[in-house]
C-alpha cells in the first residue's frame, strides 16, 4: 500500500515538473520571438522619433565656416554657430567633414564653443582642431560643417 502511494506522489512529481517544463518553454519561445520583434519595433519607433526631433533641433541654428588655417602639418578650423530660434538653446558641437581639391573625403574633425547655452541672436565661436596625418592635413580644401550634439 505504501508503494501504490509513493508513486502516485512520484507520478504527480513528475506530471507537476513536466507542466513547468513546458511553462519555461513556452515563456522563452515567447519572450525570443513575439516580445522581442515587440521591442524591437519600439526601440525603431523612439530612434526615428529622436532623429526626426535632432533635425528639426538642429535647424534652430546657422552654421557658417570661417576659416581653414594650415600650418606646421596642423588644420585648424574656425566657425560661427548662430541661434536662430527665439528660445534659448543648449551650444552644440560642430563636425567638419574636410574635402580635398577633388571633393573626395579626407576625415572629420570636432570641436564646440566655450558658451553651454545661446540666447536668440545669439554667436559661438568655435574652433576646430583637425587630428589628421600631416599628409592628410596637406591636402585638405574645404569643409562642411554639421551640428552635432555636445
Amino acid at each position: 500500500m505504501l508503494t501504490k502511494s509513493m508513486n502516485e506522489v512520484l507520478k504527480g512529481f513528475f506530471w507537476g515538473l513536466g507542466f513547468a517544463i513546458s511553462v519555461i518553454g513556452l515563456a522563452s519561445v515567447y519572450s525570443l520571438t513575439i516580445a522581442a520583434s515587440v521591442d524591437m519595433g519600439f526601440k525603431k519607433n523612439v530612434r526615428l522619433h529622436a532623429m526626426s526631433s535632432f533635425e528639426d533641433f538642429a535647424s534652430d541654428y546657422e552654421l557658417s565656416l570661417s576659416e581653414i588655417f594650415k600650418e606646421n602639418g596642423r588644420v585648424k578650423i574656425t566657425a560661427e554657430l548662430k541661434n536662430i530660434s527665439n528660445d534659448e538653446l543648449y551650444a552644440m558641437g560642430v563636425v567638419a567633414s574636410t574635402f580635398d581639391s577633388n571633393g573626395r573625403f579626407i576625415g572629420n574633425c570636432s570641436g564646440k564653443g566655450a558658451e553651454i547655452s545661446l540666447s536668440p541672436a545669439e554667436v559661438s565661436y568655435v574652433e576646430i582642431d583637425c587630428n589628421l596625418f600631416k599628409t592628410q592635413s596637406e591636402r585638405v580644401h574645404s569643409a562642411k560643417l554639421t551640428v552635432k550634439w555636445v
